[in-house]
């Protein structure tokens, strides 16, 4: 299919809009957890989730929860307009069909090689970010984050681990669009409308995409 066709059969700005604000929305609300997953991971707190929450707020200020928020509101408001606009394409491109059909999966897959190229730096900027208050503070904000690792170690240093972000990127996108497309095809046959199968089909495919 040309781009010209594609344009003409689908509202590229309704879903650019709406990966943008699924994009802002999902960041908000979920980088506080994202924060005390990683404080988890790294060990620098012991207990569950609402003691490492409690202790972050009490010794650091309940902004804190938020340190480091910048580069990933940008990236992954930035990465669900494109995903969205990217998968409406290819899952034309490759007839990918309504349900569990494996070709919306490839159509979701096919941006994650671009996609990696933004959610590398912004994944390592912010883990720098949310550890930073640990690690004695650093950095007045991500911009100078970023600058300071140039400066230290050159650019390169902003693709840490790019390989394995890829592959994830990859599986993840993937297998949300897979997902989305069968969940909401099984709703609709048990709810009967769209306005509860689509969201419930976005927040199942999500979780399980995770």
């Amino acid at each position: 299919m040309s781009l010209e066709a594609f344009l003409r059969t689908v509202n590229v700005g309704e879903e650019a809009v709406g990966g943008l604000a699924a994009g802002v929305v999902g960041t908000v609300l979920g980088f506080p957890l994202d924060l005390v997953k990683t404080r988890m991971q790294t060990g620098t707190v012991s207990g569950g989730m609402l003691h490492v929450a409690s202790h972050v707020v009490r010794n650091e200020g309940a902004l804190a929860l938020y340190k480091g928020i910048g580069p990933p509101l940008v990236s992954l408001s930035l990465i669900n307009t494109m995903s969205f606009a990217s998968y409406s394409y290819f899952r034309i491109l490759y007839k990918g069909q309504n349900g569990w059909d494996i070709r919306n999966g490839c159509a979701g897959m096919t941006g994650a090689p671009i996609f990696g190229l933004i959610t590398t730096p912004e994944n390592l900027l912010k883990t720098q970010m949310q550890m930073d208050n640990v690690n004695a503070g650093r950095f007045r904000g991500s911009i100078h984050c970023a600058s300071v690792l140039i400066k230290e170690h050159g650019p390169l240093v902003l693709y840490t681990g790019h390989s394995i972000n890829m592959v994830r990127e990859a599986a993840f996108v993937g297998w949300y669009f897979y997902a989305y497309e069968g969940f909401r095809e099984m709703l609709l046959r048990k709810l009967g409308h769209a306005q509860a199968a689509v969201p419930l089909a976005g927040g199942m495919a999500g979780a399980s995409a995770w």
